[in-house]
C-alpha cells in the first residue's frame, strides 16, 4: 500500500531544493523516538507540510475542520495525518486525539498562535499548556523564516526565496493532572512561545522579542 505522507514529503522536499534557496539547521535535536510535541510559528500554508518533511519521523497536524467538509480533502487530509479541529472555542474531541496520539508514542505539531502571522509572531494561545503538562511529553521548538513571502497555496508546490528552518533543543515540563491558575498557564505559555522566537530573527519576535 502507498504511504501517502512518505509520497508527500518526498515530494515537498523536491519543490524546496528546486525552487527555493532551503537551508535547515538543528535537525539532529529531533528525538528518533518516544512521544513528542513541534511547536512552530506560523506563516504560511507550506508550514506544516515543511515540517513533515524534514522529520525523521512521521508528524500528525491539525487542520481547521472546514477544510474536512469536502470529501476527497478530508481523506486526503486524513491519510496525510492531520486531523480537524474547531477554532476559537475549547474543543475536546481534539484534546482526546492529541493525547492518544501522544500515549501511542507519536508526533504532533501544533502552531501556538492558531492561525497564520504575517511573518511576525503573534500571542499563543493557552490550549498547548495544558496539552504539555498534561502528558508531560518531550517538546521541540522549531522556528521557521522567510515562508510568508509566498503564504498562498502555491507556495507548497512552488516554495521560492531563501527559507530556513531552525530545530532547537527538547524541553519539556512536568507531569500534571493539576488544575493550573493564569500565571502558570501563562509563565508556561511564555516559555513555550519564547523557545520558538530564539529561533527566528528579532524583526519576527513581536512581543517575545
Amino acid at each position: 500500500m502507498l504511504d501517502l505522507n512518505k509520497i508527500c514529503n518526498f515530494i515537498q522536499l523536491k519543490s524546496l531544493n528546486t525552487f527555493a534557496d532551503f537551508h535547515i539547521k538543528g535537525i539532529n535535536n529531533i528525538p528518533i523516538n518516544g512521544p513528542l510535541i513541534f511547536v512552530a510559528n506560523h506563516q504560511a500554508y507550506v508550514d506544516p507540510s515543511l515540517i513533515s518533511a524534514i522529520s525523521p519521523r512521521k508528524v500528525n497536524f491539525v487542520a481547521k475542520s472546514e477544510i474536512f467538509k469536502f470529501l476527497p480533502v478530508a481523506i486526503f487530509l486524513k491519510s496525510y495525518g492531520a486531523h480537524p479541529i474547531k477554532r476559537n472555542r475549547l474543543d475536546l474531541n481534539f484534546f482526546r486525539w492529541a493525547i492518544k496520539i501522544l500515549n501511542n508514542g507519536e508526533a504532533l505539531c501544533l502552531f501556538p498562535e492558531g492561525t497564520r502571522s504575517d511573518g511576525v509572531l503573534k500571542r499563543g494561545l493557552p490550549g498547548i499548556v495544558h496539552l504539555a503538562v498534561r502528558t508531560g511529553v518531550n517538546i521541540i521548538p522549531v522556528g521557521i523564516e522567510g515562508t510568508n513571502k509566498n503564504p498562498g497555496a502555491s507556495g507548497v508546490l512552488f516554495p521560492t526565496g531563501k527559507i530556513i528552518v531552525k530545530v532547537g533543543k527538547v524541553f519539556k515540563f512536568e507531569k500534571s493532572n493539576e488544575s493550573l491558575n493564569r500565571d502558570t498557564v501563562d509563565a508556561i505559555l511564555d516559555k513555550i512561545m519564547n523557545n520558538i522566537a530564539e529561533l527566528i530573527p528579532s524583526d519576527m519576535r513581536g512581543i517575545y522579542k
